[in-house]
């Protein structure tokens, strides 16, 4: 055969950018339906086809330059259409003239007429239903899912029609398309005779299935007028040995009201808001006695509630249902969601009884793209499965996770649901030993929602704000926000499981307590009280995430854009529970073990090893404060030891040490005493977290001078304090801080200078601190003349560990000074001024507080 494909795609690609490519579908069509009707009119006297001498193609195409080109070929169509009887309203519905009125559509008709030129049939055995498949084919690839309406893939076709196994008879599709299960039911069985009967409700599309046939002499085919099936019936009275179809996924039911008596809707009128069992109950209807059915529909018909699951009961418990097979997402060009192919027979070799084939694992992907479709392999196993079945050579096929057949008496008792994963089962996950397992019934109680306070401001909670970590699966009260309440929100009580409806993940999420009152959305989440003395949280948090219990709710799940998992299905999962001894031991083991896996699936194992390395900082920022203090008790007992020495071991309390500032015995002893209180506090205080003191209002003068004489001491510097007292003007200067915190930053801030900028033993250094008020901020000031700041330092000084020059010690002196003024909302700004008297420098600017 001509390799009409690639030549379809040059034309399209010879076109792209100047015409929408789905405009070109039916004017595509059409050209090579004539050149293939004149092609087979020149090798035969007789044809199915009339040709007028007006619409020979060599006579058109002595005529492609001419202006008048274009006209002459809608009068070529026109007249081919009142000629021929099967061609009735075909060129008429593709309403060229109006369609190709631009200025540059003759020039580009001209070359397609001229391409298509190059096409032979006239030793082409094939028929032209066929090249008009690859035609359609090509055109579904170009379009995607925009002009796919009438297009049911070649796979999907193929299970179909081999499942129903027509071999002749009369055969009806009321939602035909272009006429795809007529040409593949025909294909398959090409020595059969049949009658086949098709309605659709586009006009275009409808001419293109006429088109299709146009040669068609072996089988009667009848269309009917273009019209919605579901209103206005062409064939209201037909009885076919076969119904298929594949009619649109649902779209809103336009049935008249129930007192106009529908032969056809039995089983009860469809919901308006959905056509699926219109469509079905239509199929039932024209069935004969013996009469067969398929019918393709989204998986929310297997399971949706309400009226739809009233009928459905119904046709149940009227055993027509045959067998229910569910397909392979991204099969159909139109449609993403999972779909599923109901069988119908009026005479069943099994009574009372339903196959399930769960076959959405089989299938393959397309070279190119995300499309699936269904292999000859696939397809095989399938149709080997049911025909064995329905011919008894197979009584009862059950392949757990892929096959099974169920009574309606169990169908009954799983409420009418034809899910197959439902009746299939779950294959076993290796090393998971279900046979002791328990359902969560036993340890899980439903609570029922109660109502909302309509004075009462309630933060909420969804699906969304619920975990998908097995480590962090605890409500936190703060990550909330208030926002709108629907009328489903309730009162979310203390201590409970909540666990999502809706989605392909249960998300458990447990909320402890808190003052805050919550509402979350009840039509959505579950909760539950949990029996821990049966089961640890932890434990049942970490196997609610399991793969054996994945494969569970998955058996339950129903819905397709948006699945959703019954209370009672979901209290029927099984889950393992060992004594809770071994559940403590089960979560430490898996804790530890995701931790190792995702470290070492993310690379994490260096950023690990420098989290340790970061905590070894944090603990030697303890010892650095433990240290400043046990270097004031050295200092105090150096000096009281000097004292004793010179008074020939004797130290009275009323004794001047130093003259300069009053300080006596006893006072260097009470801050011997202070500095070991802060020693035992500091060891009373390590931890790997940062830890901060409550604030308190206090007068930072009054305690930093109580700092420097318990403080750091020695011959090598002095401290002294400035106060502008008049910028107060009479206030009080006070801050909001913790005592310990700030006598933290003193002594970091002296010990840094100590350490990195008194380094010349001769010279004599000041620290000075200076207290003023001025522009709204309490701003203390801690300068040194020391050696100015190392480079880059000052911009640095805030970044844990940064240290440089020859004196560089552990860089957590001035990075806890920055983190302790961050904490109690306090600015700081560095100085670095080499050439200044004072070149090192830290100002604080605190708010001024009141009492």
């Amino acid at each position: 055969m001509i390799d009409i494909e690639n030549k379809i795609w040059d034309f399209l690609n010879l076109v792209r950018g100047k015409r929408e490519i789905r405009d070109l579908k039916e004017l595509l069509a059409a050209l090579i339906f004539l050149k293939f009707a004149n092609d087979k009119l020149s090798e035969n006297s007789f044809n199915a086809i009339k040709i007028a001498p007006e619409a020979k193609w060599d006579n058109l195409i002595n005529d492609v330059y001419n202006n008048d080109f274009i006209n002459q070929l809608w009068k070529a169509f026109n007249i081919i259409e009142r000629e021929n009887m099967q061609l009735s309203n075909v060129f008429s519905s593709f309403n060229f003239e109006n369609n190709f009125n631009r200025k540059n559509d003759s020039e580009l008709i001209a070359q397609l007429f001229i391409m298509i030129s190059d096409l032979d049939f006239k030793n082409d055995d094939f028929k032209f239903s066929n090249i008009f498949s690859r035609i359609l084919n090509s055109f579904a690839k170009f379009e995607g899912r925009i002009g796919a309406d009438y297009y049911t893939p070649n796979s999907v076709s193929q299970l179909m029609v081999e499942l129903l196994n027509p071999t002749q008879g009369v055969l009806l599709d009321s939602a035909c398309g272009v006429g795809g299960f007529f040409q593949k039911t025909s294909d398959n069985s090409p020595n059969g005779t049949f009658n086949f009967y098709g309605q659709e409700f586009n006009a275009t599309t409808l001419a293109l299935a006429k088109l299709r046939f146009a040669f068609n002499n072996s089988d009667s085919i009848s269309f009917g007028e273009p019209s919605d099936t579901l209103t206005q019936d062409q064939f209201p009275n037909l009885k076919a040995d076969f119904v298929i179809t594949h009619p649109p996924f649902n779209i809103r039911n336009h049935i008249l009201n129930e007192e106009d008596n529908d032969r056809r809707f039995t089983f009860g009128l469809p919901p308006k808001s959905n056509a699926n069992f219109a469509w079905i109950q239509h199929l039932i209807y024209h069935l004969n006695s013996c009469g067969k059915g398929a019918i393709i529909l989204n998986n929310n018909s297997l399971s949706s509630t309400g009226t739809e699951g009233q009928i459905r009961k119904k046709i149940i418990d009227a055993d027509l249902v045959e067998a229910i097979i569910t397909l392979p997402s991204q099969l159909l060009t139109n449609s993403s969601i999972p779909t599923s192919i109901w069988l119908f027979n009026k005479n069943k070799a099994h009574k009372g009884k339903v196959l399930f084939i769960e076959a959405s694992d089989l299938g393959v992907k397309m070279p190119h793209g995300t499309q699936n479709y269904l292999d000859e392999k696939s397809i095989l196993v399938i149709t080997t499965l049911f025909r064995s079945w329905q011919e008894n050579k197979l009584d009862l096929p059950h392949t757990i996770g892929f096959s099974n057949t169920a009574s309606l008496k169990e169908i009954a008792q799983n409420d009418y649901i034809l899910t197959p994963a439902r009746y299939v089962g779950f294959e076993e996950v290796p090393g998971v030993d279900l046979s002791k397992a328990i359902s969560l019934n036993e340890i899980l109680e439903y609570v029922r929602p109660s109502g909302l306070q309509s004075n009462v401001i309630y933060k909420r909670v969804t699906i969304k704000e619920l975990s998908s970590n097995p480590d962090s699966y605890l409500l936190n009260s703060d990550d909330l926000s208030e926002g709108e309440l629907r009328s489903n929100f309730r009162l979310l009580e203390n201590n409970v499981l909540l666990l999502s409806r809706f989605g392909t993940k249960i998300k458990p999420t447990f909320y402890a307590s808190s003052n805050t009152k919550i509402a979350y959305s009840s039509n959505n989440i579950y909760a539950f009280k949990v029996d821990q003395s049966k089961i640890l949280l932890e434990y049942l948090v970490a196997e609610l995430h399991k793969d054996y219990i994945k494969l569970q709710v998955e058996v339950f799940r129903t819905g397709t854009s948006i699945p959703m998992i019954r209370r009672e299905d979901l209290l029927n999962i099984l889950i393992i529970t060992p004594s809770l001894k071994e559940q403590k031991e089960i979560v430490e083991q898996e804790r530890q073990g995701r931790f190792q896996t995702l470290a070492k699936d993310l690379g994490f194992e260096k950023e690990i090893a420098k989290l340790k390395e970061a905590q070894m900082r944090d603990l030697g920022s303890k010892k650095h404060n433990i240290m400043q203090h046990l270097n004031n008790v050295k200092s105090s007992a150096d000096v009281l030891t000097k004292m004793m020495e010179l008074n020939n071991g004797v130290l009275k309390f009323d004794e001047v040490i130093d003259p300069r500032r009053g300080v006596t015995v006893e006072k260097r002893f009470l801050r011997l005493q202070e500095s070991l209180d802060k020693v035992i506090y500091y060891v009373d205080n390590i931890t790997n977290e940062l830890k901060y003191d409550d604030p308190e209002i206090l007068n930072p003068i009054k305690f930093l001078k109580e700092c420097k004489e318990r403080g750091l001491q020695n011959d090598l510097f002095s401290v002294e304090f400035i106060v502008e007292k008049a910028t107060f003007q009479g206030r009080e200067p006070l801050i909001s801080i913790s005592k310990n915190d700030l006598e933290e930053i003193y002594n970091n801030i002296l010990e840094n200078a100590i350490n990195h900028g008194f380094i010349d033993k001769s010279k004599s250094y000041v620290f000075r601190v200076s207290v003023a008020y001025i522009e709204g901020f309490l701003e203390i000031n801690f300068e040194n003349n020391g050696k100015a700041f190392p480079l880059g330092i000052a911009k640095n000084y805030d970044v844990k560990g940064e240290k440089a020059g020859e004196t560089a010690g552990t860089g957590i002196g001035l990075w806890k000074v920055a983190e302790i003024a961050k904490h109690f909302d306090c600015k700081l700004e560095v100085f670095d001024e080499p050439k200044s008297e004072f070149p090192v420098g830290f100002k604080f600017l605190f708010n001024l507080e009141t009492i």
